[in-house]
């Protein structure tokens, strides 16, 4: 991650760690066994996001930017329940990556590719990733 501030580990969040720990020796919350359902399937993502459409309207984007939006809110969810509208927590480099390597950005979605230290630049212009969520541009 860029910048000190996205690159926490799973074990430094409190809420990540609490889920993490439930299993004996898990190192990792991408290795949890609910971490692939909850934020990688494409048919619960698909659900996940019709509840928020019904909420806050369709978001104007690619199917896999769609899923990374959608992917960290089910982290979220998963880890902290319901936060409230414009609550933000970071998350952890190892849950954002493995997310972003799932659904990567298309080339048109990125002005460049995957960076040398394996992060992704900044997406369209209209839509920005702060702390791992997706944020309307202005």
């Amino acid at each position: 991650m860029p910048t000190a501030k996205e690159s926490i580990c799973c074990q430094e969040v409190q809420q990540i760690d609490a889920k993490r720990g439930s299993i004996h020796q898990l190192t990792c919350i991408t290795r949890h066994p609910g971490f692939g359902p909850v934020c990688l399937d494409e048919y619960v993502l698909k659900t996940a996001y019709y509840q928020y459409r019904s909420q806050y309207g369709e978001l104007r984007t690619t199917t896999e930017e769609r899923n990374r939006y959608t992917a960290y809110r089910q982290l979220v969810r998963w880890c902290w329940g319901y936060l409230g509208r414009n609550v933000r927590v970071p998350l952890p480099a190892c849950a954002v990556t493995k997310i972003r390597h799932t659904f990567s950005p298309t080339s048109t979605e990125c002005s460049k590719t995957q960076n040398q230290n394996g992060t992704w630049t900044l997406l369209s212009s209209s839509h920005i990733y702060n702390r791992g969520g997706l944020e309307q541009h202005q």
